[in-house]
């Protein structure tokens, strides 16, 4: 197919399309959004080569693709490979455009702050600079939108007490914790601390999804507890996505090493590894040879799907978009791939999930998925 693809592109840059062949490359076009430059030779074949290395075409999975380049001869490019099957059948599905999407934009950095004596901070909402001092500690938040963690002065004694940083659906955000260990939030997670950290060990609790750069501190390791598994470090990167709607739940290491256990098992991690817990059984399984950029596209603003069923792409959607998804009638079983910018809206996200026979209705903040 990708074959096919390329001859159809090449005749179509040399001007010797037949009118039928013409008219699906350009029906492309006239599907994507108002305003967008004609396309023209020079444009299609200056992109071509960086699309097609973009591209790894699979006859048995779906194609998803953002039709948002800069270029509208790379989004043709684009929807080519994502619809080579919809060119072959002759059969494509005319673009819907819904007005209630238009107005529901990505996520962004929103979070809640839940402090020690129980009061609650809106992160969005409040200016730059401090925002508490907790015996000694200081609570700021940079000009970058960060919350950080500032150690003036610690009295004497135990200092005790933790704080909660909370992302909405919708939402996500960075904080550096009081060791100096560096956090990204992903939407719908919630993340609690202490504020000052014991003397022999760095402990935190994490529902949802988070990425973390661990500051080294070899006399104190630090923990990382979920529901179902706790992951033990001494200074390194990784990502642990533990979400109560998931089946799955995935620690991947990109550096450094750690240890993630279960009541039952336990495994280690090297750097391009992961653990896979199966929330049902508590088995605990290795991956040896994950694709870490997939699993790092969320904190890089993309969503990155490979060989992965509707259901699980709305689960993202929801969760970024802050949006409610019904499913009517018989859900196809179909795997998809490709990628998706976050920054995209979801009238952008909708067209594309249409351009691959997905059907969506949708009032207000509710999607309804139709099967067949």
């Amino acid at each position: 197919m990708e074959k096919n693809a390329r001859k159809l592109l090449d005749k179509y840059i040399a001007g010797n399309c037949t009118p039928e062949e013409k008219s699906i490359i350009e029906d492309w076009y006239h599907q994507l959004p108002v305003g967008k430059a004609a396309p023209n030779y020079s444009l299609i074949a200056a992109s071509k080569q960086e699309v097609w290395k973009r591209l790894s075409l699979d006859s048995k999975s779906l194609k998803l693709v953002i039709v948002k380049w800069v270029a509208i001869a790379a989004s043709i490019i684009l929807c080519l490979s994502v619809g080579l099957y919809f060119i072959k059948r002759h059969d494509l599905a005319p673009l819907t455009a819904k007005r209630s999407l238009k107005n529901i934009l990505p996520g962004g950095n929103k979070a809640v702050l839940t402090l020690a004596d129980g009061s609650v901070v809106n992160l969005d909402d409040v200016k730059t600079g401090q925002i508490a001092d907790q015996s000694g500690i200081v609570i700021r938040k940079a000009k970058n939108g960060q919350l950080e963690y500032i150690i003036k002065e610690i009295p004497n004694g135990t200092v005790t007490g933790s704080n909660t940083i909370a992302t909405p659906r919708g939402g996500q955000y960075q904080v550096t914790l009081p060791d100096g260990t560096k956090v990204w939030l992903n939407a719908a997670t919630t993340l609690k601390y202490p504020y000052a950290f014991a003397k022999n060990e760095r402990l935190v609790e994490l529902n949802g999804e988070a990425y973390f750069e661990v500051y080294k501190d070899r006399s104190r390791p630090f923990r990382v507890k979920t529901e179902a598994q706790t992951v033990e470090v001494l200074g390194t990167h990784f990502n642990i996505n533990a979400y109560r709607d998931e089946a799955i739940v995935k620690t991947t290491l990109l550096e450094g090493a750690v240890k993630v256990s279960t009541p039952l098992s336990s495994v280690n991690l090297h750097p391009g590894e992961q653990s896979l817990l199966n929330a049902t059984s508590d088995r605990l399984s290795l991956n040896e040879q994950v694709d870490v950029d997939k699993e790092m596209a969320w904190k890089n603003n993309v969503f990155a799907f490979d060989n992965e069923d509707l259901r699980s792409i709305m689960r993202q959607i929801s969760r970024w978009y802050d949006v409610d998804v019904v499913y009517q009638g018989k859900i196809t079983s179909e795997k998809y791939e490709g990628e998706i910018p976050r920054n995209s809206s979801l009238a952008e996200v909708f067209e594309i999930l249409e351009l691959n026979h997905v059907h969506i209705d949708a009032k207000g903040k509710v999607l309804t998925i139709k099967g067949n």
